[in-house]
């Protein structure tokens, strides 16, 4: 059983909930949840760390005897006490941390360990076992040469990649208005086949800059998403909406249209709610929230196409 504590800036709970319960199929109800299997920490940008759940009891102490018990054991440890819901009471830390490390078998590593062990307490419990802390692997796309102030965030770009191909990181996957390739940098960096498509000759320049700056394959190119013949399992579209380039709706119907042709399952980002549009080309809402920035409103939606529903 794994422990896992997630965190989310302002206006973005919805998405972080969205997120969570595609890939790991909870609703979530608090800024913590158990689940049986351990999904990289890495994958989701509010997931911040999980525990490996290997001891737990109501009783501080009564859990340092069980720990002595099961022999628990690790090379290089450092047991690390983190205080969920109130301020760090430092007497407690030093206490709670003599108390685990002391019942552990194995060599201390103060400084640089190998493992870190985890004691938290809620609900009357403690729990003890592995620590592992998200290592927020997208921030380094922060730093990308070439970027617009109306892109979407790499935090965000890595929600929506996570909510259209959930567990499965062998889905082939599609950005056909990709802009300057965010949403194609995360989903590159977490091993996932994808290609980006953009009709704006300079938008796709500095798209594949920024794929180069980063080492990875040039996975984009110039087109417009009526010339895409190639299938794909899901597909994240970033309708455009007039700030680079002119729109309307029905370029905007046409691009839904046409992602109905290139892929079964879909997340659309758009400033308004286009439920009504998306339904009329055959797709059945799956799921949907609202990302929010000071006054500014995106609306995202996931969606299959009917034939696929069940």
């Amino acid at each position: 059983m794994y422990f896992y504590y997630v965190n989310f800036p302002d206006g973005e709970k919805e998405l972080c909930k969205m997120e969570i319960r595609h890939l790991f199929g909870i609703d979530l109800k608090e800024k913590y949840f158990f689940y049986e299997d351990y999904v990289d920490v890495n994958r989701s940008p509010y997931v911040k760390y999980s525990i490996k759940i290997d001891a737990e009891d109501c009783d501080i102490k009564n859990l340092a005897e069980k720990i002595k018990t099961m022999e628990l054991s690790y090379d290089n440890y450092k047991v690390q006490y983190i205080s969920l819901f109130e301020r760090m009471d430092l007497n407690k830390k030093h206490f709670v941390e003599s108390i685990i490390g002391s019942a552990i078998k194995g060599k201390v590593a103060i400084h640089d360990p190998l493992i870190k062990v985890g004691v938290i307490d809620f609900e009357n419990k403690w729990i003890v076992g592995q620590l592992l802390r998200n290592e927020g692997v997208w921030h380094i796309h922060d730093k990308k040469p070439v970027q617009y102030c109306n892109s979407l965030t790499s935090r965000v770009s890595r929600a929506l990649v996570n909510i259209a191909v959930g567990k499965n990181l062998n889905l082939k996957v599609v950005d056909p208005c990709c802009g300057i390739g965010t949403v194609v940098l995360e989903a590159l960096s977490m091993g996932i086949d994808i290609k980006g498509y953009d009709i704006n000759y300079k938008v796709v320049k500095g798209a594949r800059e920024n794929l180069n700056f980063f080492n990875y394959p040039v996975a984009i190119k110039r087109s417009d998403i009526k010339d895409i013949n190639e299938h794909f399992d899901a597909a994240i579209v970033d309708l455009p909406y007039g700030v680079l380039s002119v729109t309307t709706k029905k370029i905007q119907e046409d691009i839904i249209k046409h992602t109905a042709r290139l892929a079964k399952r879909a997340v659309f980002v758009t400033l308004e709610d286009m439920k009504d549009s998306i339904e009329k080309y055959n797709f059945k809402i799956l799921d949907k929230c609202q990302l929010r920035k000071a006054k500014f409103i995106r609306f995202i939606t996931l969606a299959e196409l009917n034939e696929y529903c069940y």
